[in-house]
């Protein structure tokens, strides 16, 4: 039973840095690409459509 404890202790040792570097990973895309100019265009576009949508369903 020790064995199997330091062993799943040392895959979670191993494990969580990974994940936090995910997370990382994918907040600085996200960032990157909202504030890029295609990110901008892409989120003015969709808002415009949105706001189109509303319209047509008064």
């Amino acid at each position: 039973m020790g064995e199997f404890f330091a062993f799943l202790m040392q895959m979670v040792i191993y494990m969580v840095p990974f994940v936090i570097l995910f997370f990382v990973i994918q907040a600085a895309v996200r960032n990157g690409i909202n504030y890029s100019e295609v990110g901008k265009y892409i989120k003015e576009k969709r808002e415009a459509e949105a706001a189109k949508e509303v319209k047509k369903k008064k």
